[in-house]
């Protein structure tokens, strides 16, 4: 088999039910110019395997689970190791990706000869279960490819500048594409691994911006986060579930890792949040490979955590969360930036949910059609956007539209 242009890494953990939908979404495109790394990691070593065994195909590269239970970190490692495309993408399990992102990949190498990092919006849909909100979702109505500068890159990476509950880097193996020279560089510059820190997602955006210097985003999407009630992502802005998912982190990390040593001067453990845990990550970096923090990160720091906040419908979370993180700007830095943080309740607002046009958005509902999974949405709201083969081949500057945009 050729070199394939882009390989789609998926490492998966006891999520075989949505593991398997996407798998027969990808077995399904035509494309013979993609590979399929698929890296089983649950405790049930059979289901998966007797599962892609009756689906040969010469594009699937599958990892079966190992004697022991990998941590997110080392399967995320050797899926990207077993990758062997020009490019590489990573997504999860319960997520949704569509190969024809190929072609807008072409296309943006064409408009940026050396590009290293390629980005699109992404989708979010929460998988259904009882109590689910049914929510809307942004379609960009144009497509368009714009050239990102490095330094813009990294002022949102490490300043938190533009930030809302996270940063807003927007580029990263992870629901976007990175090429092999990059990889190698990064693997060069940090410690001969893909991953070093154990919140995977971040740690690949972080280098990826440290590290490359050619960016190009698409607004036309490409790519869903999919939201499952077992991910931890579903965890995010409820505190008993996330109190749970930060001690099932350390169980398979093998650590407490609040406690590592680089974080003794950032007092924010991964309970408090997102914010706090993308804040780990680059704390590590700074102390393990000397990457500096943009000037002025740490009141963009403090304004992203109120942003996280402001995503907790449950009073009750709400002021457990917030006391706590106040309690944290208090004391950090001798509460230099505890001004800067200043949380908002939003309760739910009831009501049917808006869908139609908005300035240069088209708004759907998560369920349109009555779709139930990532792919499902996708591929309804597919028939609604630009098709890959028909995008124009032009390059334009970031502007000011790209002020609050958040592509990660």
């Amino acid at each position: 088999m050729p070199t394939p242009y882009l390989s789609i890494c998926v490492p998966s953990r006891n999520r075989q039910r949505y593991f398997k939908e996407l798998i027969a979404s990808l077995l399904a495109s035509p494309r013979a110019d993609v590979q399929f790394v698929l890296a089983d990691n649950s405790d049930d070593a059979e289901d998966m395997a007797a599962f892609v065994a009756a689906r040969p195909d010469p594009r699937v590269t599958f990892l079966p689970s190992a004697d022991r239970v990998l941590s997110m970190q080392e399967n995320w490692e050797r899926a990207v190791e077993a990758a062997s495309g020009d490019w590489v993408s990573v997504i999860g399990d319960d997520d949704q990706i569509d190969p024809e992102l190929v072609e807008a990949l072409k296309l943006a190498e064409a408009l940026k000869p050396g590009l290293d990092a390629f980005a699109w919006t992404n989708l979010h849909y929460a998988w259904r279960s009882p109590g689910t909100p049914r929510r809307n979702v942004r379609l960009p109505v144009k497509a368009t490819f714009h050239d990102m500068p490095a330094w813009f890159v990294r002022r949102r990476a490490f300043g938190w500048a533009d930030a809302s509950s996270t940063i807003v880097s927007g580029f990263s193996i992870y629901h976007a594409a990175l090429s092999r020279r990059l990889l190698r560089r990064i693997r060069k510059r940090f410690g001969d691994v893909w991953f070093g820190h154990p919140i995977v997602d971040y740690d690949a955006a972080l280098k990826t911006a440290a590290e490359g210097e050619s960016f190009v985003y698409c607004t036309r999407p490409f790519s869903t986060f999919g939201a499952c009630p077992e991910a931890n992502s579903a965890a995010l802005y409820d505190v008993k579930r996330l109190r749970e998912a930060h001690d099932r982190f350390d169980r398979e990390t093998g650590r407490e890792t609040d406690r590592d040593p680089w974080l003794a001067d950032f007092p924010f453990p991964t309970t408090l949040g997102l914010p706090a845990a993308v804040g780990q990550v680059q704390m590590w970096l700074a102390h393990a490979h000397g990457v500096a923090m943009e000037p002025g990160w740490e009141a963009n720091f403090a304004r992203a955590s109120a942003a996280y906040c402001r995503g907790f419908t449950d009073k009750a979370d709400f002021e457990a969360i917030t006391g706590e993180l106040r309690t944290v700007f208090s004391r950090w830095r001798g509460g230099a930036f505890a001004s800067a943080f200043q949380p908002e309740f939003h309760p739910p607002v009831a009501g049917d949910v808006f869908t139609g046009l908005n300035g240069d958005g088209l708004y759907v509902a998560d369920d349109i059609g009555g779709a139930h999974s990532p792919t499902e949405f996708y591929r309804l709201a597919n028939g609604l956007l630009e098709r890959p083969s028909e995008l124009k081949p032009e390059l334009r500057s970031a502007g000011r539209e790209f002020a609050l945009l958040n592509t990660l």
